[in-house]
């Protein structure tokens, strides 16, 4: 197989309908030649004219050897015809349409020019006769019968039927055109060239790029659970439990969302006060509709109904989980009114039994209630939702839409329940980095931070370091401390800085990229690491020691 720049096509380049001939050919070039050969895809240059203006052109494909010198290739699409009164080139594509060209054999030939010239003005070059040559490949066209011009002899071209069945030798024959007496590339030839045209593009190098492609994926994917919805539309009561990944938070929205168009007072909670921001920013604000966490719900409707909190209660362990929810149900019970036609539940799995009461007390009579829980029975399965007294019809939720394959397998590592189907990207492999020391973890995420902002050119507002308790939250921010770069919690998501904060809080939140910090055993907790593994979309490193790393793992060897 050759070596091929860029190692593989990115998914835009091969769903773009425009470039399908450019990607049949990269796939064949794969295929036909062995691993002597270089082949360069996609290389821009820029040249000068004879009055030393610049001018710029692009090579489709390049093939290099180290003997046989070099082939400036360009590749056109479809049926092929020229015009001689106006020399215009034209493609017909397979629905009839036709579209002006640029001339192929002018634009190989110039970028092999170029090729040269670049060559030639490369840093340590020996200068010597290097073969080189141009050709053109039309995969979707037939056979010229004779040659096309007095520059453009038949030899030039390879067709549908050559390019099926010979394109090895179409290329061999084009390389040894110009051999005789010249002499050879050689292996320094082969990485001036590298240095020339692989160094500069950035086709699937970044790992942004690779992001970019996986979130162009996965955000087709997204909508298409939207058909649950509808699904449930007629059930006055349910329970939709998937793992992570599986789109619980967009369902959860979007249902809120329709139920407010509805007219109905609907209301959207959930027990994370950082989840419910994310939760009130992204929905903005709707008509008819209430997102707050359930702190936040309940001290309002207290207020409201104008019940009077006892002395001191504020102030004790057991207010926030305990009175609280006794004195929303005293105020739906004196207010009615203040009930809602429609609840929406995210992050379910998180309550404990006095709220499902108060959950109850806050759906009307005729109400609907919708609630999207964690299925992981490994670790949730304590935390009993009393689905005999709330009534509820279950549903499963079993595809995850949100993560990439890679992502989604390590999580699923310290997964038990109904299986879950990956249907993203692959996704780019988990980064494990091993550190044997409190300040070496800190440090190492540091350097993996900086790393991906100044190197892999990923924005800062698709970051998120995730810490297992607020003082490695500290030590983090020491160590970052005279850093250009700007840090923040999670309560400031709607943010450009990098997010830093603890893996609870941000339980039900997301970023493209997620920098995990194990601590000292601090992860060596099925729930910890289940939520610190999935939190990621595209892109996870996790810091840790390294017999920290083999428990994560468990066995974990994914290949994309």
């Amino acid at each position: 197989m050759a070596k091929l720049w860029p190692r593989t096509l990115p998914a835009s380049i091969r769903s773009d309908s425009r470039r399908s001939a450019e990607v049949r050919v990269f796939d064949k070039l794969s295929n036909v030649l062995d691993d002597t050969y270089t082949v360069f895809y996609s290389s821009p240059w820029l040249g000068e004219d004879q009055l030393g203006n610049e001018k710029d052109g692009e090579c489709d494909f390049m093939v290099a050897h180290p003997t046989h010198g070099y082939l400036a290739i360009e590749v056109k699409g479809g049926g092929i015809s020229f015009d001689p009164i106006d020399r215009q080139w034209w493609t017909t594509d397979s629905n009839g349409f036709r579209f002006k060209i640029k001339d192929p054999v002018e634009q190989a030939r110039s970028a092999k020019h170029e090729l040269l010239k670049k060559l030639k003005r490369s840093p340590g070059w020996r200068d010597r006769w290097v073969p080189n040559s141009h050709g053109v490949i039309f995969p979707g066209a037939a056979s010229p019968p004779a040659d096309l011009g007095a520059d453009r002899p038949r030899r030039l071209f390879c067709c549908s039927h050559e390019f099926a069945h010979g394109l090895l030798g179409w290329i061999q024959s084009r390389m040894e055109a110009n051999g005789a007496g010249a002499d050879k590339l050689g292996k320094d030839g082969i990485a001036a060239f590298e240095r020339i045209l692989a160094q500069p593009f950035n086709l699937g190098f970044r790992l942004a790029s690779a992001m970019d492609d996986a979130k162009e994926q996965l955000g087709i994917l997204e909508p298409t659970q939207f058909h649950i919805l509808e699904a449930i539309a007629e059930i006055g009561r349910v329970e939709a439990k998937g793992g992570a990944g599986t789109g619980k938070t967009i369902l959860a929205m979007e249902e809120a969302r329709r139920a407010a168009a509805r007219g109905k007072r609907t209301l959207l909670t959930c027990y994370s006060q950082p989840l419910a921001n994310e939760l009130r920013r992204r929905l903005e604000t709707l008509p008819n509709l209430t997102v707050s966490s359930l702190h936040e719900v309940c001290r309002q409707t207290v207020r409201e109904a104008g019940v009077l909190l006892p002395d001191g209660t504020e102030k004790t362990p057991s207010f926030s989980d305990s009175v609280l929810p006794g004195l929303f149900i005293d105020s739906l019970s004196l207010r009615p009114d203040l009930k809602w036609q429609h609840v929406v539940i995210d992050e379910g799995q998180d309550l404990f039994y006095p709220w499902w009461i108060a959950i109850d007390a806050a759906v009307s009579d005729d109400g609907v209630l919708r609630v999207f829980s964690d299925s992981n029975q490994r670790i949730y399965d304590r935390r009993t939702f009393p689905s005999s007294d709330l009534l509820v019809v279950p549903i499963r939720l079993t595809r995850n839409l949100r993560n990439t394959k890679a992502i989604h397998a390590a999580a699923s590592i310290h997964y038990e329940g109904p299986e879950i189907t990956a249907e993203g990207p692959n996704g780019l492999p988990v980064n494990w980095i091993a550190a044997d020391s409190n300040e070496g973890m800190v440090e190492a995420a540091y350097r993996e931070v900086r790393r991906l902002v100044f190197q892999e050119e990923v924005a800062t507002d698709e970051i998120a370091v995730l810490c297992p308790d607020p003082k490695w939250v500290e030590r983090f921010q020491v160590a970052s401390a005279r850093s250009s770069l700007e840090f923040v919690n999670c309560d400031d998501l709607d943010t450009e800085r990098v997010i830093v904060d603890t893996i609870s809080r941000f339980k039900g939140l997301e970023r493209p990229a997620i920098i995990l910090v194990a601590g000292s055993g601090n992860l060596m907790n099925a729930e910890r690491a289940y939520v610190g593994l999935s939190r990621p979309r595209f892109l996870l490193s996790v810091v840790a020691h390294h017999l920290e790393i083999e428990w994560l793992k468990d066995g974990f060897n994914f290949t994309s």
